[in-house]
């Protein structure tokens, strides 16, 4: 059976659904791929790309991409002319009507070196309306060897016309499992660390749940991973000495250490609800997916020696200072209202 798009983890009804349209030539001219960010969606755009140009594409003993001929190698190290890719200008936070309009004319020029000519368009979300609108008739009858690949975090923010013209389809965010074997597959440092540092791997892993791939592919590098563990080490003490401790005297110390900037602060309390939410799923269910613990067994520990009442007014005393930060309330001020709220003083 032909394997379909190896560099994409996971998403594999997506994968079938490209893989049969493209051998069957029957793909779609236009696709809005929807997801969070790192869930791969460049990664499958640039692989649907070297897919519709490979060169083994009907040789059944090969994958699709094939990723060894010299059209996919061009694709996937951004050589062809014929892929082109459209995002926000540098020191812009939307993609204006002068981008639509320069597709518009482009599609015209037939392609270089391929049957095909792929456009692939970054943060899609951010296409201003005019934009959109400047876009309309090129995505409704573009020429035959034309498609087009919007990417977007959501296409809430795209008009019903667009949305129209071009079926969505889903990138899905990976269990830790899916994710393991990924790392492992691709970077030699993620075994080293399985190895070296099995705690702090699962750690990692556990943080990456949330931002896919990407993020856990950027972790594997310890500097930028570092600011999160501090967070998460962070928030966990928060939440033992709350449930373990004895009031004020124990609960204090960590609070004092949250952070004053509110951007920071709101980050930190964002994972504290992720770890009461954590407690309290484990409240209702035998296994359910935690979001914060990496390690079950703490997870269960603190769960059980607290009500899930107790949980749920923290997590409650949790959202309403992430509310009031959004509204520029006191720091200091909505840290103590937070801790009165949760009675954890």
């Amino acid at each position: 059976m032909k394997t379909f798009f190896s560099l994409v983890a996971g998403n594999d009804a997506l994968r079938t659904r490209f893989g049969t349209d493209i051998l069957n030539s029957s793909l779609p001219h236009a696709f809005i791929i929807e997801g969070p960010r790192g869930t791969g969606k460049h990664t499958v755009a640039r692989s649907v790309a070297a897919a519709l140009v490979c060169e083994n594409k009907d040789d059944p003993q090969k994958p699709l991409p094939c990723l060894c001929c010299r059209s996919c190698r061009m694709v996937m190290e951004n050589k062809a002319p014929d892929v082109i890719t459209v995002g926000k200008e540098e020191g812009k936070s939307t993609i204006g009507v002068d981008s639509a309009r320069f597709i518009r004319e482009d599609v015209r020029i037939v392609p270089n070196d391929f049957e095909h000519k792929i456009y692939i368009i970054e943060d899609a979300e951010k296409m201003t309306p005019q934009a959109q609108n400047a876009l309309l008739l090129t995505l409704e009858e573009p020429p035959k060897y034309v498609h087009f690949l919007l990417l977007c975090e959501s296409s809430d923010s795209l008009l019903e016309t667009i949305k129209s013209r071009a079926p969505i389809v889903r990138t899905e965010l990976l269990s830790t499992e899916k994710i393991d074997g990924y790392l492992c597959s691709v970077d030699r440092r993620a075994s080293q660390m399985k190895l070296s540092d099995p705690k702090g791997y699962a750690e990692l892993l556990t943080a990456s749940e949330s931002g896919g791939i990407g993020k856990a592919l950027e972790f594997l590098d310890g500097r930028a991973f570092a600011p999160l563990k501090q967070k998460r080490e962070l928030v966990l003490d928060i939440v033992c000495r709350s449930i373990k401790g004895k009031g004020a005297p124990e609960t204090v110390p960590a609070l004092l250490r949250l952070s004053q900037k509110r951007e920071v602060l709101s980050e930190q309390l964002l994972l504290l609800s992720d770890a009461i939410r954590d407690l309290i799923l484990l409240k209702r269910s035998d296994s359910p997916r935690l979001s914060f613990f990496s390690d079950r067994e703490l997870a269960m520990e603190l769960s059980d020696k607290v009500s899930i009442s107790f949980l749920y007014i923290f997590e409650e005393a949790v959202h309403t200072a992430i509310d009031e930060l959004k509204k520029s309330a006191n720091v200091k001020l909505c840290i103590t209202n937070m801790a009165i709220r949760a009675n954890i003083l």
